[in-house]
């Protein structure tokens, strides 16, 4: 049998480029770490660096074969492209991806639920295979975050929490064991909640000062319920324990302050109360991904850390994709991509004209590009809406591939 890299072109990592579509990239040691990965910016081959990638293979094409392929990748409009493309190829794998973590985390909470052994290795697997999408491309994974319901929210908030925690500490280079570490945590943070009482954990109302003590237990919870899982390390079991502390001490269960709570502890608080916020509940509709972004931000220095408030909001982008906005000119839309570079400037797929009038077809606005050329700011984001005060399933809108 013919090797199939033998059409391929080898490339050491100096030589790898911005728009360049790598076949496989291998570590030092020959260890394939991924494949099929669209490079999109200079950040993403620093990475490689970091994990130890000496070397990948590239398919050469007509137009693209190095060291040429940067004369033709490096303008803008084809850089955008490229980043367009990496997105939507990452995006139908996301989708695997995304259904079967949920799969896995709807069973390991169902089973802590009826007090049976919790199935460590299903989790781990789920986040294996969720680090290694956020790898080749954070954003894919991300937006499918982003559609939400309250429909079996527990399994849904872990699983959302876990992406959202994952593609933060991606965007801060931590270790790819600790990406995986990460997500594992984010997974399980709430496996606690299945020894609260259902009908104080789905309570529509404000809790009783006893069903509150009930419910701060959660976190504790989750520990002892894996405590014979040795398989969890220290560092995803901070997830599970800090996710509820906060900056200025007056969190729990341990009521730690700034310097003593883990960096990751910070960062899944921010995480688990922007999916918490930005969902619908059965006692309150949804807020939108500004309204949450705002109060989160409010909250600096006393709940939260700036720092990590900062970097997450950077992260995900002013307006998520998902977001539904309307311009200042009137039209209205689903945001269908963020360039983390122009977080105020995404793209827009506009559902409504400027009277407010659905579109027989919609159309696609490149924010970053129409404020070029528009005096009067028609092409500003004036504010987030809830799409479903339009009757917008966002799901919709944010998965289609227009190069298909």
């Amino acid at each position: 049998m013919s090797d199939p890299l033998q059409s391929h072109l080898k490339i050491s990592v100096d030589e790898i480029e911005v728009g360049m579509e790598l076949q496989d990239v291998f570590t030092t040691d020959g260890k394939l770490l991924l494949s099929s990965m669209i490079i999109t910016s200079q950040d993403q081959i620093e990475s490689l660096r970091r994990k130890g990638v000496t070397f990948a293979y590239i398919k050469p094409t007509d137009t693209a074969s190095p060291p040429e392929i940067s004369a033709s990748v490096n303008s803008e409009a084809d850089q955008t492209l490229q980043r367009e493309k990496a997105y939507y190829q990452e995006l139908s794998k996301a989708k695997e991806v995304h259904q079967a973590t949920l799969e896995a985390a709807r069973n390991t909470l169902h089973d802590a639920r009826f007090g049976k052994p919790v199935a460590i290795e299903a989790i781990t697997t789920a986040a294996e295979e969720m680090v290694s999408s956020i790898m080749r491309n954070p954003d894919a994974l991300v937006s499918l975050a982003q559609i939400k319901g309250y429909d079996e929210y527990t399994y849904v908030h872990s699983v959302n929490v876990g992406i959202l925690i994952t593609s933060l500490v991606h965007s801060m280079n931590y270790s790819e064991e600790q990406l995986l570490e990460a997500g594992i945590g984010g997974l399980l943070h709430d496996i606690g909640k299945m020894r609260v009482p259902e009908h104080i954990l789905n309570k529509p109302g404000k809790y009783t000062n006893e069903e509150f003590s009930i419910m701060k237990r959660h976190p504790e919870n989750g520990l002892a319920i894996l405590k014979n899982s040795n398989s969890i390390s220290d560092f995803s079991k901070l997830v599970l324990i800090e996710h509820h502390e906060r900056y200025n001490g007056k969190g729990y269960p341990k009521g730690l302050n700034e310097s003593n709570i883990h960096e990751i502890g910070l960062i899944a608080a921010v995480s688990d109360v922007y999916d918490a916020m930005t969902t619908d509940r059965i006692y309150r509709p949804a807020w939108t991904p500004q309204r949450t972004l705002a109060m989160i931000f409010q909250g600096c220095d006393i709940d939260y850390s700036r720092r990590i408030v900062e970097l997450f909001t950077k992260n995900l982008g002013i307006y998520p994709v998902g977001s539904f906005v309307r311009l200042a000119s009137g039209e209205m839309g689903v945001v269908i991509r963020v360039d983390k570079g122009s977080i105020l400037t995404p793209d827009v797929l506009i559902l409504f004209d400027g009277q407010q009038q659905r579109l027989d077809r919609p159309r696609e606005y490149k924010l970053s590009e129409l404020q070029k050329n528009d005096p009067d700011n028609r092409y500003r984001i004036e504010l987030s809406l809830n799409s479903n005060d339009y009757n917008i399933r966002i799901s919709d809108y944010i998965s289609a591939n227009p190069f298909n």
